[in-house]
């Protein structure tokens, strides 16, 4: 059968990414040119692969469940063997192409970018950011990063095809204007028979992208201390959501490592209070052909290395305070 490459990429973009349109963004083809190249490879092997609803989201047949198995599996190995080539024969240089969520500036991307620098052979660093984990670790399967740090949760399904390793459990603060004031936050969270109505920024918060693991316990956390408060605000990123706090507006999660990463004139604006209940792991992951070329295995444990053993969110936690509440107040997340 004269089954090219080319479209088995695609046949498996469209898969990961769930829909034409989105394939189409990150292969940069037309929407016609995908559907055309998939009519075609349909046609060679005699059956669909895909269905696709009104809204033009897509499902494998088991025609297509079986050929993406076949095709992730064959383009993987594929690029190994071509990177592994490039690597050994050509010209031996590393290129660490990182892939991080927003959050995730400052100390720590130097850190990275100088342990990639000072790597044999290496070539360039390249940075990229995603909206959220689940994007980062979708680049990673498409070979379009080879080095991404996300949510544990993100890369969950994943594990068995590439080398992950814990870097760091990140606390979670809770973010409220400093026009609120302690009296204000500890009456909020006095118990009631009924949950009262709430004044100004505390009776709302900033909602975060549905795609974002922590928003299940986000809201789960308001519910139960805040039932009061409603999700005013929705935002694609936490920056955005402090922007919103630092405005005056309403209440927010966001991952400690976000805070040095924000302009003055924002954290100004802003208190932080550490909820020990919040939390979310984060992992460094890596397609496991890169760790049997030393360069890249060197680089992957020292980032490693760094993120236990010198980047602390201790000094972090210097920025965040103990909540105020009464002492009816007993379960409230409490600063170990």
């Amino acid at each position: 059968m004269d089954i090219t490459l080319k479209q088995l990429q695609i046949f498996q973009a469209v898969v990961v990414a769930g829909s034409i349109t989105k394939a189409s963004r990150r292969v940069g083809l037309s929407q016609p040119s995908i559907s055309q190249q998939l009519g075609k490879l349909e046609e060679k092997l005699g059956s669909q692969l895909i269905e696709r609803n009104r809204t033009g989201v897509i499902s494998l047949t088991p025609s297509g469940e079986y050929w993406f198995k076949f095709s992730e599996e064959m383009l993987r190995r594929l690029d190994q063997a071509v990177s592994e080539h490039q690597k050994r024969f050509v010209d031996n240089s590393v290129t660490l192409r990182m892939g991080v969520p927003p959050t995730l500036r400052g100390p720590f991307i130097a850190a990275a970018a100088r342990i990639a620098s000072a790597a044999p052979g290496f070539a360039k660093f390249e940075l990229r950011f995603a909206l959220t984990s689940g994007e980062l670790v979708e680049q990673l399967r498409l070979h379009q990063l080879n080095c991404v740090i996300v949510n544990e949760e993100a890369i969950a399904d994943d594990r068995s095809s590439f080398a992950v390793s814990e870097l760091f459990v990140e606390p979670v603060v809770w973010a409220v204007s400093k026009s609120v004031s302690d009296a204000e936050i500890r009456e909020a969270f006095t118990p009631g028979n009924a949950p009262r109505p709430l004044a100004g920024a505390l009776g709302h918060y900033v909602d975060i992208d549905a795609n974002v693991p922590l928003r299940g316990k986000s809201e789960e956390w308001y519910r139960h201390h805040l039932p009061a408060a409603t999700p005013t605000f929705s935002t694609m990123t936490y920056a955005a959501a402090i922007d919103l706090v630092a405005a005056g507006l309403a209440t927010a999660h966001c991952p400690l490592s976000l805070l040095p990463g924000l302009p003055d004139s924002i954290s100004q604006e802003v208190r932080y209070f550490l909820l020990d209940g919040l939390a979310r792991r984060v992992v460094l992951a890596m397609p496991k052909h890169l760790l049997s070329l030393g360069a890249y295995s060197s680089i992957f444990n020292k980032i490693v290395a760094y993120s236990r053993e010198d980047y602390r969110q201790a000094n972090l936690i210097e920025r965040t305070e103990e909540l105020p509440r009464p002492e009816r107040v007993i379960e409230m997340p409490r600063r170990a």
